[in-house]
């Protein structure tokens, strides 16, 4: 957890994007936070300007889109995974056309998490029952394809508990010499990327009475990872300290899940508060430090599944969730806090 001093504003309601006609799978906000990327069930992504609220271009593919990553590394261009395991670069985007590369693995699958590492150039992706590294050798150009061993069964799960291999979350870390993965029914591993045959470094193991993770963020600082542990919110462990440690802070949801759907967790505020979606329609944020709630957001939709968070942008942080199972009600809202540093 950061030590930094950060005060913010209450976050406010700023803008409800209408655009998309099904679920929302995957927000994310551009690196300076000018843009928002939002893809969904309906088959196309759509870039929104953030400070306006409004839709600038709409992208269509072929099957379902479950993940949008900005590029942390080429300017306005997004990588996006589909349910049917296609992955596309795309670039040059304006009203009349745009460009898409297929990034091409071993194999393709339900793609559940991407993370790009800047330093390294790699790409990792969780897709099916296992996670692939592969590495950006020029500009829209990717080539290799490692794939990571697979983890040892759960432990702690109680009978007839779903014990389906997902990497629900991956995550860079250490120079992009380490890869954090969450599974979904595994726990947490570390694993070595930097030799040619991955190893584990480290791994957290999740209590029999809540053994599923259903969400995952690692600290500013990478000491610390959040689980949303689809039981009664969210539980704090410290990275790389031990395989069967106790939470150290529980972050609690004022009503039990209303289904077993994921839910984004973040870091924000410089790592001194958390955010997460519920299954109940708000979205919470939390003092990292001491678990206390510090603000509900009303977002209206049966669930709030999905978010994202912009740190910095004119004085300004933002936070979007989209809705899920409306149809042609699809919204997003964005909120928005004064922060001071």
């Amino acid at each position: 957890m950061s030590g930094s001093l950060f005060s913010a504003s209450a976050y406010i309601q700023l803008h409800t994007l209408v655009g998309h006609s099904d679920t929302i799978n995957s927000l994310s906000f551009s690196k300076d936070g000018t843009h928002l990327a939002s893809g969904g069930d309906d088959q196309s992504v759509i870039i929104w300007n953030t400070l306006k609220g409004q839709l600038l271009y709409r992208v269509m593919f072929e099957d379902a889109v479950d993940c949008v990553l900005w590029h942390p590394v080429h300017p306005e261009t997004i990588i996006a995974g589909l349910v049917s395991g296609y992955m596309f670069q795309v670039d040059g985007f304006s009203l009349l056309h745009h460009h898409k590369y297929d990034i091409r693995v071993g194999v393709r699958t339900t793609i559940y998490c991407l993370d790009y590492d800047v330093s390294t150039g790699c790409l990792a992706i969780g897709m099916g029952e296992e996670v692939h590294l592969t590495r950006e050798v020029k500009r829209n150009n990717y080539d290799g394809d490692l794939v990571l061993p697979r983890p040892s069964e759960p432990e702690r799960m109680n009978e007839g508990g779903d014990t389906r291999l997902r990497a629900i979350s991956v995550k860079f870390y250490t120079d992009g010499t380490q890869l954090v993965v969450s599974y979904m029914a595994h726990g947490v591993i570390c694993w070595d990327i930097s030799a040619p045959e991955p190893s584990q470094l480290w791994r957290i193991a999740m209590p029999k009475e809540s053994p599923h993770i259903g969400g995952s963020a690692l600290s500013p600082d990478y000491r610390h990872i959040a689980l949303y542990n689809a039981v009664d919110g969210v539980d704090l462990y410290v990275a790389g300290q031990g395989v069967k440690q106790e939470a150290r802070i529980k972050y609690l949801l004022d009503k039990p899940p209303q289904s077993k759907h994921q839910l984004q967790v973040q870091f924000i505020h410089a790592g001194q508060a958390l955010v997460c979606g519920t299954t109940t329609g708000t979205v919470r944020l939390w003092e990292t430090g001491s678990g206390e709630i510090l603000q509900e957001l009303a977002h209206g939709g049966k669930y709030s599944l999905n978010l994202c968070y912009c740190p910095f942008l004119w004085r300004h942080s933002y936070i979007a969730a989209g809705t899920v199972d409306k149809g042609q009600r699809t919204y997003i809202k964005v909120w928005r806090a004064k922060i001071s540093e």
